[in-house]
């Protein structure tokens, strides 16, 4: 029986990733060497005494980096959400109370992970309209 339950899960939050994914961001994402090779030249080009960085090559290292963590923080919001719902429904009153209050820190961590989100675009934004 728990083992059925853990199938469900995880082709629940399969179903949701697939969802949720849009394609764009499916065809746009490197693979791990591509992305280790940007890293190893942006690397480089420090280790080389070149100073200045361009914003091309700042988005080339870190927009992967921050698609992924963002995509990943996005399922285990889904997942948790999707838990505690399940939770909540099969709960007792004094149950109930306690996920709702748990309820704060799910909303919290969904703020900070798109509230981050927001600032690295915001800040990328203002730096290369600025030019630097």
């Amino acid at each position: 029986m728990k083992i059925l339950r853990i199938a469900i899960i995880i082709a629940i939050v399969v179903l949701t990733i697939s969802v949720i994914q849009p394609k764009s961001y499916a065809a746009s994402v490197s693979t791990f060497d591509q992305m280790k090779a940007s890293i190893d030249n942006f690397l480089g080009i420090g280790r080389n005494g070149q100073t200045g960085i361009d914003a091309g090559s700042l988005r080339n290292v870190v927009n992967p980096v921050a698609n992924i963590l963002t995509a990943i923080g996005v399922v285990v919001l889904v997942a948790v959400t999707m838990i505690m719902g399940i939770k909540y429904m099969f709960a007792t009153p004094e149950e109930a109370a306690k996920l709702k209050q748990q309820l704060i820190g799910l909303v919290v961590a969904g703020v900070v992970i798109f509230g981050a989100v927001a600032i690295w675009k915001i800040i990328y934004g203002i730096l290369n309209g600025a030019g630097i």
